[in-house]
């Protein structure tokens, strides 16, 4: 069975932004698509491991899965990739540095593992805009090099968010998948 998991971003919901749009498209697509609420998500400190465990408790990741994480919901679908192989990822908005303020300080016990995570997901997709307030399309750019992943720019879509952009839809997303 085809799955899908979407991961939300900071201060998300899962009917926000493009999230409902996608999860429609991929279910045409014969995906089973999850978008859950994650813990700690809606906080000022997000904390990763609360995050990692409630996917594996109601989540089950293997190579028939896509997991499509923005923002800080990307930064989680590479600690995710670091521990289970999977289809496709994609990286909406998202980055891997971890010089970030400390609200982030809870996703960068460690660096992010390159290595692992191009071992464990087939195809991997980075889409950035050329007007991202919180990260630029070069960070977003220098990532899909370290991954070996596919870069996609979106020109003026912000964060992929409908106060930086009003991005309701992703089509390109669609044509990967």
């Amino acid at each position: 069975m085809k799955k899908a998991i979407i991961l939300e971003g900071w201060f998300n919901s899962p009917g926000d932004e493009w999230y409902p749009w996608l999860g429609k498209e991929l279910e045409n697509k014969g995906y089973k698509v999850s978008i859950p609420d994650l813990p700690t998500m809606n906080t000022k400190l997000p904390d990763m491991q609360k995050q990692i465990k409630f996917v594996e408790k109601n989540f089950k990741i293997d190579e028939s899965t896509i997991i499509v994480g923005h923002s800080l919901g990307a930064v989680l679908a590479l600690r995710l990739a670091e521990k289970y192989k999977y289809k496709k990822m994609f990286l909406i908005a998202g980055w891997d540095f971890d010089d970030l303020t400390a609200e982030h300080k809870l996703f960068w016990k460690t660096k992010i593992n390159h290595a692992k995570i191009k071992k464990n997901v087939r195809k991997i997709y980075v889409f950035s805009s050329d007007g991202d307030p919180y990260t630029t399309a070069i960070t977003a750019e220098g990532m899909s090099k370290r991954l070996d992943g596919n870069f996609v720019l979106i020109k003026g879509a912000g964060h992929f968010s409908e106060k930086c952009g009003d991005i309701t839809k992703i089509p390109k997303i669609l044509k990967c998948v």
